[in-house]
């Protein structure tokens, strides 16, 4: 698995949660920057953690060469990679890919987060930025076909999944995202306030610094709250840059916000927990769905949330947010103010969300993808790990 921003909390959840399941399947668990971390690599019970390592082909028995050829010949659009070597080499019977990785040799099964480069290619972040247009394509065009099975957040991303690449409806499986299961921060509010010099109430938006996470709208609509409803709320906003913060804080400064607006840049999970705790409201703008996180995360520690009326949200968060429309920053400005005076609506919210995320457990998750898994069984057992057309 392949991970990197918000992903990788969920895929430590996962990790965690992969753990502790009664379950008849073994797992073998590889990956590079998540399975670094972990302290218990190697195996235990029915757990394997196998961190991967580059190994040439030259270097294998002859016998093992000439089954890798052979099957290189058979199946020309599986990646040549070291993923594909070390499912084969642990005898996998079918993999779960998480990440961004090629597609393999084994059956498997594949999670899709989103597929925002076809619904809105004008950002340049899906488009000629970073993993370009072109690339993702190329990615989805080569896997999603292939996928023994694929797991969607949302009955919207199984649609978009069905309509962009032709994957007969059977194969998908929606699964709701889990809510990560973040420690309640052992600091007091007040020292986490001191931390970071953060004073009266403020609105909370954990994000990295991408254009589709539409901090600008959130900044206009903030103004628009001080201009009209003589409001100076405080905005705190964590996360990367990916190459628009320059851009956020000069937006800051010509709207006159810089009393008004935090940048703290990357903060340690714990931390960001404090912060969700003590924040008046998650706002999440972002312009990017199907399925989202730091909502998840707000509802298991009991932040209220409000956020973009984007395709599949309301599926996903139900009625345990308020929605806008992330592209009018009066709508935006509108679903703060209304968390603000109408407290008895805001502790509502606050239930509905800890409900939702006591129910959607990474543990309940992980059985689901199990239950999964049970069904393919019969199938897979009709044939061998070294099998090869003759």
């Amino acid at each position: 698995m392949a991970v990197d921003g918000g992903g990788y909390t969920l895929l430590n959840c996962l990790m965690e949660a992969v753990k502790s399941v009664s379950t008849s399947h073994t797992f073998v668990i590889i990956g590079d920057a998540l399975v670094a971390r972990d302290k218990n690599s190697g195996k235990s019970g029915w757990l394997e953690i196998v961190k991967p390592a580059a190994k040439a082909i030259g270097a294998m028995p002859l016998a093992r060469q000439l089954r890798h050829w052979q099957r290189r010949a058979a199946s020309p659009l599986v990646a040549d990679s070291s993923w594909d070597r070390l499912l084969r080499g642990a005898e996998v019977d079918i993999a779960w890919l998480l990440g961004t990785d090629d597609p393999v040799s084994v059956p498997y099964v594949m999670t899709v987060w989103d597929l925002q480069h076809r619904l809105q290619p004008y950002f340049p972040e899906v488009s000629t930025s970073g993993w370009d247009w072109q690339a993702r394509e190329r990615h989805y065009q080569r896997c999603l076909p292939r996928a023994s099975r694929i797991i969607t957040g949302t009955e919207v991303g199984k649609q978009e999944v069905t309509r962009f690449y032709g994957v007969a409806p059977d194969n998908i499986a929606v699964i709701p995202l889990p809510a990560p299961q973040l420690a309640a921060s052992r600091e007091s509010g007040a020292r986490m306030r001191d931390k970071y010099g953060i004073d009266g109430e403020f609105i909370l938006y954990p994000a990295q610094f991408w254009p589709h996470k539409n901090h600008i709208n959130l900044l206009l609509a903030l103004e628009r709250i001080k201009r009209e409803a003589g409001l100076a709320l405080r905005l705190v906003l964590t996360g990367s840059d990916k190459g628009n913060l320059g851009y956020v804080r000069e937006t800051v400064s010509a709207l006159g916000l810089a009393a008004q607006v935090d940048i703290l840049g990357f903060i340690p999970m714990a931390d960001l927990s404090g912060l969700y705790q003590e924040a008046l409201v998650l706002a999440f703008p972002s312009f990017f769905g199907p399925d989202n996180l730091p909502p998840l995360e707000a509802f298991a520690l009991r932040c209220p949330v409000v956020a973009a009326r984007v395709a599949g949200a309301e599926e996903q968060l139900g009625e345990a947010a308020l929605f806008f429309d992330p592209a009018d920053p009066q709508d935006i400005a509108r679903a703060i103010l209304q968390i603000h005076h109408d407290r008895a609506l805001r502790s509502q919210l606050i239930e509905r969300g800890a409900r939702l995320a006591a129910e959607r457990t990474p543990r309940a998750y992980v059985e689901r993808v199990c239950r999964l898994l049970d069904d393919f069984v019969p199938i897979r057992r009709c044939w061998r790990h070294d099998y090869v057309h003759s």
